[in-house]
């Protein structure tokens, strides 16, 4: 049987870094610099979806009007959000459910892998995507 997601899984993504980088104070501003600039490419998508579809479509190879749709749909409408309580929440219950079906080797508790500190000035995670609106 084919489903999607819908009321089962948040939509959220996560950059992922390695606990060593994350200790260390040098690496840890890197990894700011670089959340700060993906928060700022995305903000460029949302208001350039034209040309970020050209690129993405000749990277790709994707035709054009396949690579807008996709820019429309998703990736122009990312919100960079807070790693937070409810966004914590939210992942240890589909983990739990991974390790319920036996998709998981064990149960594991999600939020014994955040870091919050790059939190400062994000919405929550419970804020909604940006949207086109009608006709994009």
């Amino acid at each position: 049987m084919l489903t999607t997601g819908q009321g089962v899984v948040n939509g959220l993504g996560f950059q992922v870094a390695a606990p060593a980088a994350l200790d260390d104070d040098k690496k840890s501003k890197v990894i700011a610099d670089y959340l700060r600039r993906l928060r700022r490419a995305e903000d460029w998508v949302f208001k350039h979806p034209q040309e970020w579809a050209k690129v993405w479509a000749k990277e790709t190879g994707l035709p054009y009007e396949t690579a807008l749709d996709s820019v429309h749909r998703s990736h122009g409408t990312r919100v960079t959000v807070a790693v937070d309580e409810a966004a914590v929440a939210s992942e240890q219950k589909i983990a739990d459910t991974f390790a319920e079906l036996g998709l998981t080797p064990r149960r594991f508790s999600f939020g014994d892998f955040v870091d919050t500190r790059f939190n400062a000035g994000l919405p929550p995670s419970t804020a909604a995507p940006r949207s086109y609106g009608k006709g994009h």
